[in-house]
């Protein structure tokens, strides 16, 4: 089978070329692309495999350093509730000391309160007493003097009368 290019004009040639040559040309400047790609996926290819070969450690590491969160969860969660207790039992106390205080503050407290009252009316009415004993005491010696005054004047003047 043999292709005949009969009534071929200049023009279609030219355009052929040209289309030729823009094949060639997006060819050869699709393989250029195709390395540079080639390339990338190689350092991609690179980075991946160094981080595959790192990321094993590092996840054992972070797997280890969960489980020593977790054991040290479980040993606070253990002083948690031992503080629990601690803070329920010292609760406890405080209700009882001030159980306690009530009660001895009504056993003891009203029969001091009575007892220091009475002292105190006690030691006012013997105040009391006292001063109007000091008063009457005084009045009489008042009285006394102004009397023994009277009989003074009285003797003096009768002396004075037998004197005449």
């Amino acid at each position: 089978m043999a292709v005949e290019f009969t009534n071929v004009s200049l023009w279609e040639v030219a355009v052929l070329i040209i289309a030729v040559a823009f094949f060639i040309f997006s060819l050869m400047l699709a393989l250029g692309l195709i390395r540079k790609l080639n390339g990338t996926v190689a350092r991609v290819n690179s980075v991946l495999d160094k981080v595959d070969h790192e990321i094993g450690p590092i996840l054992r590491n972070a797997n280890a350093t969960l489980d020593n969160v977790n054991a040290s969860l479980v040993q606070v969660e253990g002083e948690l509730e031992k503080v629990s207790s601690i803070t329920g039992n010292a609760a406890h106390i405080s209700s009882n000391v001030a159980n306690i205080t009530s009660l001895v503050v009504s056993a003891v407290g009203s029969p001091l309160v009575k007892a220091a009252a009475f002292g105190f009316g006690l030691r006012t009415a013997v105040k009391k007493r006292n001063e109007g004993y000091d008063e009457d005491q005084v009045r009489r010696m008042v009285e006394a003097s102004r009397q023994s005054k009277r009989e003074s004047k009285r003797a003096a003047k009768s002396r004075r009368r037998a004197a005449k």
